[in-house]
């Protein structure tokens, strides 16, 4: 059975069902090609985003427990939600802790509170990737630049960041005061993770700006971690099928 066989109005919404058919130009078969190859692009690139995101998520936790003199089965996040904290958190990010303590609650039938990896998976990435932000400048313990990036020393948890900011600029910088690159990455990140998360269209994006982004994070953290994405990547192969896949015609190939 050929993917033009499908009748994909059937399955998604007509506002999403558009979004192929205007990219096709209103050729229906086209479209259900477009969105059977999106499907495998988005599979290419999800071995190496869950590989980095789980890597940023435990990096991040390990050296807030660290700080704060707590274990991995404590969690920082005890801290954050306790009366004297030492890690402060604006109230969206506070959010998001008490969401995954009560979530975890409703789960369990028997009394119990999460340990810290429960929380490490239970959170959603913007949580993560927010601690490595700006909070509230200029807004007193809420300054997550000063008092977490800095004061908490948050990037030693990406202990390549500075020979990577010394590689792309081919200059020494001081990882402390130029958070802005590592942050660039992880907003893009966030943002390829959560498209393909929730099977938006990504057929119009750089791939290889995102192959490059998700590889430079990688090294970031462990230089070995980068050697293996690359080296496992699937990504270009499915590009280069673009053209014989939507049009139907693999002399294209």
């Amino acid at each position: 059975m050929q993917p033009e066989e499908l009748r994909l109005c059937d399955f998604l919404s007509d506002a999403r069902h558009a979004k192929y058919l205007a990219a096709t130009r209103g050729d229906a078969g086209r479209a259900t090609r477009l969105f059977v190859w999106n499907c495998e692009l988005s599979a290419a690139f999800w071995p190496a985003i869950a590989l980095i995101e789980m890597a940023i998520r435990n990096a991040i936790n390990t050296h807030l427990c660290k700080v704060v003199g707590l274990d991995a089965k404590t969690g920082w996040h005890t801290d954050a939600l306790s009366d004297r904290p030492r890690i402060h958190l604006l109230d969206r990010d506070l959010d998001k802790l008490r969401s995954s303590v009560e979530a975890f609650r409703r789960r369990r039938e028997t009394s119990g509170e999460p340990t810290g990896d429960d929380v490490v998976g239970g959170t959603s990435l913007g949580l993560w990737v927010a601690l490595c932000g700006e909070g509230r400048p200029r807004g007193g313990m809420h300054d997550y630049h000063r008092f977490i990036w800095r004061g908490k020393k948050l990037w030693q948890a990406f202990p390549n960041y500075g020979d990577w900011l010394a590689r792309t600029e081919q200059k020494k910088i001081s990882p402390i005061d130029n958070p802005g690159p590592l942050r660039g990455a992880l907003r893009d990140f966030e943002l390829i993770r959560n498209r393909i998360a929730h099977h938006e269209p990504i057929y119009m994006i750089s791939s290889v700006y995102h192959c490059s982004n998700i590889a430079d994070l990688a090294e970031m953290i462990d230089t070995d971690l980068r050697r293996y994405i690359e080296h496992t990547d699937r990504v270009a192969t499915v590009v280069k099928k673009y053209a014989p896949y939507v049009t139907g015609h693999p002399d294209l190939l």
